[in-house]
């Protein structure tokens, strides 16, 4: 691992930690440290399980088993054995899919994070060990899957059982008790995976605005939906952030000016789209205010309480709050990608745009994107987005465990359709942008005449549309998802 030179250490104290500091460490292998006040939290909470093991009280995975094994005991001398085996039998692999190493890195980030408030109960030598593995450590090949919103057993006992393997787990004899249960009863995996698909809704969301606002100049839509008198006779928060974005993205059009506008009226996929991508946008806010709160909870059970020194067995691994969140985005996000295919198509409509239908040659049979089926691609995006914007906290698990698992949160599966919806949207959004610089340069306007905001956009993209060249090449667009991916910094980010 080449760590990045010079950074400052991420602070981890347990309260503070973001989605977008956790994606930035992760990525760009920043090196973390653990909070000055952390290591008497964390000896305090270990402390407390040690009285216990001592005294050989009754404690959840600390003296018995767990799961279904909960009612029988665990020898004092075999406690180290115990937990060593239990993080190999949690590790079971079938081959496939692994996590990219950043995600891996997140995951431990997540878990220091948590032990960092002391109510796991961990040795202060394992805590150090999971720190020093993500500043200096290549990560392990983690399986992605073996979860079911329950906390992340199978990937985060690999991970376990990785961290127990090194020279320095050996010598300062970890596992000890109750250890294995704190690595692996944990949603670090499905939060890490979360947080990275969460910033790139965020480039996403301000890529739905921009195809918003080329559509309404290609089209040569009518601003008053989107005009501040408007926003003001409603309480629509994220409505009114979007149409503000979008008057930033147009500020000195030509369309602002009476009479520029087509019609005194567009359809609704022109005229409804700040509400919707309003939407979106409250519920984009609200889905990464639950995952900022997440990245900062224990989820480890028992947790271990300070004050009368004894253990409080819980659910707090329970990812229904998470799977609710990140649902609601996904039907938001299918329904922003729904209106933008109905823009896209209508702006090939002769009958709405006054356009060619499909911007083809005059009198041809050649010419135009309906030639070269960006309508069909946009179209095979968009029901792959609907299939995938179906809920997941609805979904049975069935009678894991002798029954003692009957219901869990289904957190990692509605992230990793949301991941596949991402990729799909971004394509979705760049073919509107496409579809919007053609009928642009069809209707012969002046970059100049255009919202400040989108005139680099289109003198940059404007190129590399095969106008005139229909069919002499195969088009490809990823040379102009790649421009519009690396200018994202550039687009005005809603208020």
């Amino acid at each position: 691992m080449t760590q990045t030179a010079h950074a400052e250490p991420l602070i981890l104290d347990g309260v503070s930690l973001t989605c977008a500091q956790l994606v930035a460490a992760a990525h760009r292998a920043y090196p973390v440290a653990l909070a000055d006040d952390a290591d008497l939290r964390i000896r305090q909470g270990r402390s407390v399980v040690e009285d216990i093991v001592s005294s050989g009280v009754k404690g959840y995975g600390i003296t018995t088993g767990v799961g279904s094994q909960k009612e029988f005991a665990v020898a004092p001398e075999g406690m180290r054995d115990y937990n060593r085996r239990l993080a190999r039998a949690h590790s079971t692999h079938m081959g496939g899919a692994v996590l990219p190493e950043h995600r891996v890195r997140a995951a431990l980030i997540i878990l220091a994070n948590e032990f960092s408030l002391g109510l796991s109960g961990v040795s202060a030598p394992l805590v150090h060990l999971v720190v020093r593995q993500i500043n200096t450590a290549e990560m392990p090949q983690v399986s992605s899957y073996g979860t079911v919103g329950a906390a992340d057993l199978i990937p985060m006992a690999q991970i376990a059982d990785w961290l127990q393997s090194q020279p320095e787990a050996l010598a300062r004899g970890i596992p000890g008790p109750k250890e294995t249960l704190s690595l692996i009863n944990t949603n670090a995996v499905t939060l890490a995976t979360g947080a990275d698909a969460l910033i790139e809704a965020q480039a996403i969301m301000r890529l739905a605005n921009l195809s918003l606002a080329l559509s309404l100049e290609g089209f040569r839509g009518n601003l008053n939906a989107i005009s501040a008198k408007v926003n003001q006779a409603h309480q629509r928060g994220g409505q009114a952030s979007v149409s503000a974005h979008l008057r930033d993205l147009l500020q000195g059009s030509q369309l602002w000016q009476d009479g520029a506008a087509r019609r005194i009226q567009d359809p609704l996929s022109f005229r409804c789209a700040s509400q919707i991508h309003g939407a979106l946008d409250e519920l984009l806010e609200r889905a990464i205010q639950v995952w900022n709160e997440e990245l900062n909870s224990v989820t480890d059970n028992p947790i271990v309480d300070h004050d009368d020194r004894s253990v409080r067995s819980h659910g707090n691994m329970d990812s229904t709050r998470m799977t609710l969140a990140i649902d609601g985005l996904r039907q938001a996000f299918a329904k922003a990608a729904d209106i933008s295919g109905e823009r896209l198509h209508k702006q090939q409509w002769t009958e709405f745009s006054g356009l060619p239908t499909g911007f083809s040659d005059p009198n041809s049979p050649l010419g135009g994107v309906q030639f070269l089926n960006l309508g069909h691609l946009a179209a095979s995006l968009i029901t792959s987005i609907k299939i995938w914007a179906a809920p997941s906290v609805l979904l049975s698990v069935g009678q894991i465990a002798d029954g003692v698992e009957d219901t869990a949160g289904h957190a990692l599966h509605s992230v990793a359709d949301f991941e596949r919806m991402l990729g799909a949207l971004r394509l979705v959004f760049s073919i509107e942008i496409i579809v919007s610089i053609w009928a642009i340069q069809k209707r012969q306007l002046a970059t100049e005449s255009l919202g400040r905001g989108l005139q680099d956009i289109v003198a940059r993209i404007a190129p590399e549309l095969p106008i005139g060249r229909e069919g002499l090449e195969v088009f490809s667009i990823e040379a102009i998802v790649d421009i519009l991916r690396n200018i994202d910094g550039d687009i005005p980010a809603a208020r």
